[in-house]
């Protein structure tokens, strides 16, 4: 799709092209009501002037920029290993914007990468809110590559995983083992929307086998070793011990482990516990942690490869890309009675 310009903003805004550059450099000289049509259509259009650079024909930059929500995870790190062994040797370099789970962080880094015009943007996590942002991005021309997730947009470009499929499986994993009174923490289901799709996949594979869905033993929370640590406190007070807890994230389980552990529950003899990423702590926590392996590492370098591509060719299609994910059966879960779990 071709980059908005200014020529653009002067149609839709029935003006020259240089009463928008007045409006863009010099305000005050442009009357109130020919400026209010000039920034209705730069908001409709989602155009962002290049500050950086005066000249519109220039060429993009030839830097790929890359949207996390943190740093701090191990399975981040995979995935930044991934894009940066893809990008060595080529004249692409790498930024990375750190949004710490806030939207409104999230929105200025997008509209930072779309302002400076960057080779394309690697979006390793969103939030609902910014699902438009992500669009005016790739209509202004900076390829955008989401990981993590396959889009319910077909025309969005996706390195990703099933997280649905995924976390069925996980969940029916656990099923199968005997457990019926199984806890979900898992990260913001309500705002995130791969972290929807594992919901809804656990949710469907409980209804599935006969199971009931207990909602007192859900919790939505940001995915942290202490916010596993607290969520798990929250389900013991309120309700009876589960037999198992799918956590959403290697780091929410660590947490849950840590928290039976310290309420007196052995793990996986009173409750078993599976995780998701299969981070490189995983095999090492006590017990080895059960989990859903991610590919990480070839999920950036594909990524990676992906925006170099899109952003030298104008007329590549849609790139979708599924990778599978599997079950790493460790030490954290074990069988029980149906009739007691």
């Amino acid at each position: 799709m071709g980059r908005i310009d200014m020529h653009a903003v002067a149609s839709a805004a029935g003006v020259s092209q240089s009463t928008v550059s007045r409006v863009l450099h010099r305000p005050r000289l442009v009357r109130p009501e020919t400026r209010k049509l000039v920034y209705e259509a730069i908001e409709r259009l989602g155009y962002e002037y290049n500050s950086v650079a005066a000249d519109f024909n220039k060429q993009r930059s030839s830097i790929i920029g890359l949207i996390i929500f943190t740093a701090r995870s191990s399975i981040h790190a995979d995935v930044i290993d991934g894009i940066q062994e893809e990008l060595q040797n080529t004249k692409y370099s790498l930024i990375i914007g750190n949004s710490r789970y806030n939207a409104a962080t999230e929105r200025e880094l997008i509209r930072l990468f779309r302002q400076r015009r960057l080779s394309g943007v690697i979006v390793a996590e969103t939030t609902d809110e910014n699902r438009d942002e992500l669009r005016n991005l790739e209509r202004a021309g900076v390829p955008t590559v989401v990981t993590w997730e396959m889009t319910e947009d077909n025309n969005c470009h996706c390195i990703g995983i099933d997280n649905y499929k995924a976390s069925y499986e996980m969940t029916q994993y656990l099923v199968t083992l005997g457990h019926r009174r199984i806890a979900f923490i898992g990260g913001r289901y309500d705002r995130i929307e791969r972290v929807r799709h594992r919901y809804q996949g656990f949710c469907d594979a409980l209804r599935d086998h006969g199971v009931t869905l207990d909602t007192g033993l859900v919790v939505g929370t940001t995915p942290s070793v202490t916010d596993g640590r607290e969520a798990m406190y929250r389900i013991l007070e309120d309700n009876e011990v589960p037999s198992a807890v799918f956590a959403a994230s290697d780091a929410l389980a660590i947490g849950v482990i840590s928290s039976l552990k310290d309420s007196g529950y052995s793990v996986p003899e009173d409750v078993s516990v599976c995780g998701f990423d299969d981070i490189d702590m995983a095999p090492f926590t006590t017990p080895p942690l059960t989990t859903v392996h991610v590919p990480g590492y070839k999920m950036g370098k594909l990524a990676a490869a992906s925006a170099m591509r899109l952003g030298e060719s104008t007329d590549a299609g849609a790139i979708r890309v599924c990778l599978p994910t599997s079950i790493v059966e460790r030490g954290s879960c074990r069988a029980v009675n149906p009739s007691g779990g």
